[in-house]
C-alpha cells in the first residue's frame, strides 16, 4: 500500500511540470476563446446598431422627402388664389359673361311680345350661353358695366369671351405649371440643406463622443472647478452666436421662399404675352358662330402649345433662356421684390448677411436653367393639355346636350362660342382651391406626374452642392 502512494507521487512529481504546463494551455486556449467570442459578439452587435441606424436614416430620409412634396402640394394650393386673384385683374372673363347676359336680358326685354323660346331660337349663340351662364345675381350689372356694355356689341362681346378665356386657359397651364416647378425646387433645396445640417451636428457630436476617454475624464474633472466659470461664459457667447445664426438663415430662408412673389406678379406676364399673340394667330380669323370639331379644336389648341414651347423651352444656345426670367427675378430686381415680401427688420438683417441666400439663388437659377427641368415643365404642360381637352370635351357634351356615342360627338362639329364658355368653366376648375379639402384635380394630377418627382429626387439628392 505504501509503495503505490510512493509511486503516484513519484509519477506526479516526474509529470508536474507537463500538466502545469497542458492547463496553462487549456486555459489560456478558454480564456482567448471567450475573449474572442465577446469580441465577435460586441462587433457583430455593433454591425447590427449600424444597419438598424442606416436603415433608420434611409427610412428618415425618405419620410423627410415624401412629406416635402406634399408640403409643396399645400403650397401650391395656398399660392393658387393668389394667381386667381391676379389674372381677374387682366383676363376677368366673368366680367364679359355678365355683359353678355345684360345684353341678353336687355334683348328680351326689348322684345315683350316674343316668347323666351323663340328668342333662344333665333339667338344663333343661345346655345353656349344658356348652357354656361346661370341666372343673374342681383347687383352685378353696375354702372361701369352698363357704359361698357352700351360701347360692345354683341358679337364684340363674344369675340372678346373667345379671345380672352383661350388666352386666360394657356396662361393659368403654364403658369400653375412653372409655379408647381419652382415650389419643388426651392423646397426640395430647403430640405435638404436643413438635413445635411442635421447629419453634420449629428456626426460631430459622434466624433466628439468617440474621442473623449476615461483618462480624459479624470484629468479633466481636478481642472473642473477651476475652469466651471469660464466655460459658462464661453457657451453663452456660443448660445448666442448660435441663435443668432439660426435667425440670419431663417431670414434668408424665407427670402428665398419669397422671390415666388416674381412669378405670381410679374412672370406669369410673359405667358400672357406668348398666348395672346399665338390664340390671336389660330381663333383670331374665327367668327363665335363658326363651328370647329372636337379634333379640330384640339389641333388648333396643340399648335399653339408647340409654338409656346418653341419660344419657352428650346431657344438657341447664343440666346438666353427666358425661363429663368419669368420664374426668378434678375439680380437688378430682387431688391425690388425683397422689398414687397419682408418687413424692415428682416431687411436689415438681409442686409447684413445674405450669404444663404445667394447660395440658394444660385443653385435654384442653375436648376431652373437645366435640361431637366425644361424637360419636367414640357411634361406638366403636356399633362394639362391632356387634362383640360378631356375636361372641354365632358362640358361641351353637357352643354350640347347630346347622348350620342363617342365617334359621333367626335364628328360633331359646336360653335366657337360653346367652346369659349367651356374653356371658361374649364378654368375655373383648374384654379379652385382649399387646402383643407384638396379636390383640385388638376393640381392633383401634375403634381403626380414621375418626371417631377424623379427631378425632386435629384435635387433632394445632391449634397454635393
Amino acid at each position: 500500500m505504501a509503495m503505490r502512494i510512493s509511486d503516484r507521487r513519484g509519477i506526479w512529481q516526474r509529470h508536474k511540470g507537463k500538466l502545469i504546463f497542458s492547463s496553462a494551455i487549456v486555459a489560456t486556449l478558454f480564456t482567448t476563446g471567450a475573449v474572442a467570442l465577446i469580441v465577435i459578439k460586441k462587433w457583430l452587435y455593433r454591425q447590427q446598431l449600424k444597419i438598424t441606424e442606416q436603415h433608420f436614416v434611409k427610412e428618415q430620409i425618405k419620410r423627410r422627402f415624401t412629406q416635402t412634396q406634399q408640403d409643396a402640394l399645400y403650397t401650391i394650393y395656398e399660392l393658387v388664389p393668389v394667381l386667381s386673384l391676379v389674372l381677374a385683374k387682366d383676363l376677368n372673363v366673368d366680367e364679359t359673361v355678365a355683359l353678355l347676359k345684360g345684353k341678353k336680358l336687355s334683348r328680351k326685354l326689348s322684345r315683350g311680345g316674343m316668347s323666351v323660346g323663340d328668342g333662344e331660337q333665333n339667338d344663333g349663340l343661345s346655345s353656349g350661353m344658356s348652357t354656361s351662364v346661370t341666372e343673374p345675381a342681383s347687383g352685378v350689372s353696375t354702372s361701369n358695366h352698363d357704359d361698357v356694355s352700351s360701347s360692345k356689341t354683341k358679337a364684340d362681346l363674344w369675340n372678346e369671351l373667345k379671345l380672352k378665356s383661350l388666352v386666360k386657359l394657356f396662361t393659368v397651364v403654364y403658369s400653375i405649371s412653372s409655379l408647381l416647378l419652382l415650389t419643388r425646387l426651392q423646397l426640395n433645396i430647403l430640405a435638404r440643406r436643413e438635413y445635411l445640417e442635421t447629419a453634420i451636428k449629428v456626426a460631430v457630436k459622434k466624433e466628439a463622443a468617440g474621442k473623449s476617454s476615461v483618462t480624459s475624464w479624470i484629468s479633466s474633472f481636478w481642472k473642473q472647478q477651476d475652469t466651471d466659470s469660464e466655460d459658462k461664459q464661453i457657451e453663452e457667447q456660443l448660445d448666442g452666436l448660435d441663435q443668432q445664426s439660426r435667425k440670419t438663415s431663417y431670414i434668408n430662408e424665407q427670402a428665398f421662399l419669397s422671390l415666388s412673389w416674381w412669378m405670381l406678379n410679374r412672370g406669369w406676364l410673359q405667358f400672357r404675352s406668348l398666348a395672346e399673340k399665338h390664340v390671336e394667330l389660330e381663333f383670331g380669323a374665327l367668327s363665335p358662330r363658326d363651328t370647329l370639331s372636337l379634333e379640330d379644336f384640339g389641333e388648333k389648341v396643340s399648335h399653339i402649345f408647340h409654338a409656346i414651347n418653341q419660344e419657352l423651352l428650346t431657344q438657341p444656345e447664343s440666346e438666353p433662356q427666358p425661363l429663368p426670367s419669368i420664374l426668378l427675378p434678375e439680380p437688378n430686381l430682387e431688391q425690388f421684390v425683397l422689398q414687397q415680401t419682408l418687413d424692415s427688420d428682416a431687411l436689415k438683417l438681409l442686409y447684413e448677411d445674405n450669404t444663404i441666400l445667394r447660395q440658394l439663388m444660385n443653385e435654384t437659377s442653375k436648376c431652373v436653367q437645366s435640361t431637366a427641368s425644361l424637360i419636367v415643365l414640357e411634361s406638366l404642360v403636356n399633362d394639362a393639355y391632356q387634362f383640360f381637352m378631356t375636361q372641354i370635351e365632358e362640358k361641351i357634351a353637357m352643354k350640347s346636350k347630346k347622348q350620342a356615342d363617342t365617334e359621333t360627338q367626335s364628328n360633331s362639329k359646336y360653335q366657337v362660342a360653346l367652346f369659349s364658355v367651356s374653356c371658361k368653366d374649364c378654368c375655373d376648375e383648374m384654379l379652385k382651391s382649399g387646402v383643407v379639402s384638396m379636390n383640385n384635380l388638376f393640381l392633383q394630377r401634375l403634381d403626380s406626374i414621375p418626371e417631377l418627382d424623379d427631378l425632386s429626387a435629384s435635387v433632394y439628392s445632391n449634397f454635393g452642392f
